[in-house]
């Protein structure tokens, strides 16, 4: 693993599955990382007063037409190499899928992030979203 030793604020919330009560800051390398990830992938750009660029605008992008999953993969990759450069000296892998639930003919993207033994997954779009 990588030597880098540094913090951040711990910003998981009572509903969160990973939460854990009485945490006010992260100091495992893993954890600060999906953090830093989960921000950059659910945040918009222009979200962020002072850093208009910090985002992938995901939510955006899975209503476009002509929008391929390694486009979206290259999104995501370029915010890392700018925000989480600590993960590109580690063994990382990220697979973007788009799909549709056929129920409520929405488009929906998963986001697989394989970092070592931990598994980050993400849904853009909802399954349940309903008439």
């Amino acid at each position: 693993m990588t030597s880098v030793d540094f913090k951040d604020l711990y910003i998981k919330y009572p509903g969160d599955p990973s939460y854990r009560s009485g945490i006010l800051v992260e100091d495992d390398v893993i954890n600060v990382i999906i953090q830093k990830y989960e921000i950059i992938i659910f945040t918009n750009k222009g979200e962020v007063i002072g850093d208009p660029n910090l985002g992938c605008d995901l939510e955006f992008l899975l209503y476009q037409t002509k929008v391929s999953e390694n486009y979206v993969k290259s999104i995501i990759n370029q915010q890392i190499s700018i925000y989480i450069p600590e993960l590109l000296s580690m063994n990382y892998s990220l697979q973007v899928i788009f799909t549709q639930d056929s129920y409520n003919f929405q488009d929906i993207m998963f986001i697989y992030l394989q970092l070592g033994d931990h598994e980050v997954y993400a849904q853009i779009g909802s399954m349940y979203g309903g008439f």
